[in-house]
């Protein structure tokens, strides 16, 4: 015997957008070094200090 079963869809809440919360980024070069920065540091200057980093025996 079939039963009826009431159902209500309801719409998903809106997903929250996540503001990341204090911004300390850390790189460990491959030979050990470590750099930490602010997220909101200059990319450019990051990549040339892990170049210059990787570069020192």
């Amino acid at each position: 015997m079939a039963s009826f079963v009431p159902a209500t869809i309801t719409p998903e809440p809106p997903a929250q957008a996540v503001e990341p919360v204090g911004g300390r980024v850390e790189i460990v070069s491959a030979n050990g070094r470590r750099i930490i920065f602010d997220r909101d540091a200059d990319i450019g200057a990051v990549l040339r200090l892990v170049r210059g980093l990787e570069a020192l025996p």
